[in-house]
């Protein structure tokens, strides 16, 4: 038996909630959220080589992975995989960047179902953004 680290109520070790105060892995000293992340030691300019994050914080915020790799459900990165990201190269459902492939993107360059493209770009239906902006 352990007490909780929110009630100090008295809790087994295997606790996944405090049946006191309802607090989530109540055994742990510290704890920030549901899910996965990993970040490596290593940075580059101050961005962490890879950082990739399927996680959100105990009040059900995503924590987006950002770094040079980039990996998660929302990423920011130089090379991104993601269901929702920005990189200069990405690969994922909904992207905005420079070399992108998506479902759904805006990017210089993009192969896409759905896309708007500054210089080329090849999809199902793909447009260039100066056709919507009047550029001809």
């Amino acid at each position: 038996m352990t007490p909780c680290r929110e009630c100090r109520h008295q809790i087994s070790h295997q606790a996944l909630q405090c049946p006191n105060c309802g607090a989530p892995y109540p055994a742990r000293p510290h704890w920030d959220g549901w899910g996965f992340e990993y970040r490596s030691g290593v940075t580059v300019l101050g961005w962490p080589l890879l950082h990739i994050s399927f996680k959100y914080r105990p009040n059900r915020v995503p924590v987006p992975a950002r770094g040079v790799f980039a990996i998660g459900q929302f990423a920011i990165g130089v090379f991104t995989l993601a269901q929702f990201g920005v990189g200069i190269f990405g690969v994922g459902q909904f992207m905005a960047g420079g070399f992108v492939l998506a479902q759904f993107a805006l990017a210089l360059r993009l192969t896409a179902q759905f896309g708007l493209y500054l210089q080329s770009g090849d999809g199902q239906v793909v447009r260039w953004l100066g056709e919507l902006i009047g550029g001809g």
